[in-house]
């Protein structure tokens, strides 16, 4: 009932600015108006015609032609203005106005609004990854600009601008990579991910040099995540550039069984090694390629939040770093029908392939019922979370109850 009485509302407003102008001054009366300024302008002209003629400045040919000019633009107006106003609508347009606009109003929603989601949330449909498939791909030069302009309005949007330095590092304009991620570094503090593309941009402006200040935010990313992969790979090259093959062996030997999904780098990495084993003989090749172990999980709701969402809501179940980048580093959906669950988390359900749950010691857990079907948390979602979690040495049979109102 709420819905109606803000539609008729709306309704009601909106007839009002198209009603009011027309109850407000008579047509007949706005035209009569005009009549007069452009009779009183006319007369204006001639007498500054008459003046000019007066003070020698116009002959007396050039002010008949210029008066019989005047009089024939005068006439045009006049006759315009008059058929203007044989035009105009009469006053029996109001009830046609006035009936016709909230009719089609409702009858076009009726057929095509969705008015149940009001109070059904649950009716709206994820969005289908296959339509944007087809979508055409943006140019770097367009994403710069986009991205450049979102900044314009939220300079504050600390993803905005890591987003414009990976455009820059693409584009190889390091320096403004370097300006781009120290922008986002200074908003974000020490996260991770920042601190190693930073890291990479400074060292790439300076041909490739990663000693001085890259190794330094190197150093500090690992120790808040010692398995990424990113920082894995580029402690390993200012090591080696220092001359320490052990530690750069020792790098990259942690780095092989994280990067198991991308065979081109795994060969890359495997040759890296061989090359230290040539320069110092007592180093080996790493052989443990194994998978970094899944966590395993069971999902439930309790009994009074299931009563309360329909068995089509979707249920995200994820796990994120308890200390780094927001975004979920493993993630899986389900429907709320499929509770309880029992499944697990991996490498393999990354949203990106540089952000994997080996990448972290230390995992936050959680599972979500997303009313919306959104991935991003929203008031109102029922959720339930599990902090702490040691994804190199996972518990086993974790049991997430979602039993709490966002």
């Amino acid at each position: 009932m709420t819905f109606w009485l803000i539609v008729a509302g709306l309704l009601a407003l909106a007839l009002a600015f198209l009603v009011l102008p027309m109850l407000r001054r008579s047509p007949s009366l706005e035209t009569e108006q005009r009549l007069q300024q452009n009779i009183q302008i006319a007369r204006e002209q001639k007498q500054l015609l008459q003046a000019q003629r007066d003070a020698g400045e116009i002959d007396d040919a050039a002010f008949d032609s210029a008066y019989r000019d005047l009089q024939t633009a005068l006439a045009l107006e006049l006759d315009q203005e008059k058929r203007k106003a044989a035009k105009a609508p009469g006053k029996w347009m109001l009830p046609v106005v006035m009936l016709a606009i909230p009719l089609a109003s409702i009858a076009l929603y009726l057929n095509y609004g969705e008015y149940r989601v009001v109070e059904n949330p649950q009716l709206v449909q994820a969005p289908d990854p296959q339509q944007n498939r087809a979508a055409p791909q943006m140019t770097l030069d367009e994403m710069q600009t986009a991205i450049r302009e979102k900044l314009r309005d939220n300079p504050e949007d600390a993803e905005g601008w890591f987003m414009l330095g990976r455009t820059y590092m693409a584009k190889r304009e390091f320096a403004l990579a370097v300006t781009a991620y120290q922008r986002a570094h200074d908003l974000t503090g020490d996260e991770p991910g920042v601190m190693f593309a930073l890291a990479d941009a400074l060292a790439m402006q300076n041909n490739g040099n990663l000693l001085g200040e890259p190794e330094t935010l190197l150093k500090r990313g690992l120790e808040i995540a010692p398995n990424f992969p990113n920082g894995l790979w580029l402690a390993g090259m200012a090591a080696e550039q220092r001359g320490e093959f052990a530690a750069a062996h020792a790098y990259w030997t942690r780095l092989l069984p994280l990067i198991q999904d991308n065979p081109d780098s795994v060969r890359e990495i495997r040759a890296l090694l061989t090359m230290l084993e040539e320069r110092d003989p007592t180093l080996t090749v790493a052989r443990d390629d194994g998978p970094a172990r899944p966590l395993s999980l069971s999902v439930d709701i309790s009994p009074e939040l299931r009563a309360k969402a329909g068995d089509d809501a979707a249920v995200f179940v994820y796990a994120k770093a308890m200390q780094g980048p927001p975004m979920p580093l493993a993630v899986k959906r389900l429907r709320l029908r499929d509770l309880p669950a029992t499944l697990t988390l991996g490498d393999e359900d990354a949203m990106m392939p540089a952000m994997k749950l080996s990448s972290f010691d230390q995992v936050v857990v959680g599972a979500r019922v997303s009313f919306s079907g959104n991935p991003v948390a929203q008031a109102g979602d029922f959720y339930t979370e599990v902090s702490d979690v040691d994804s190199d040495n996972p518990p086993q049979g974790l049991a997430l109850v979602i039993d709490r109102i966002k």
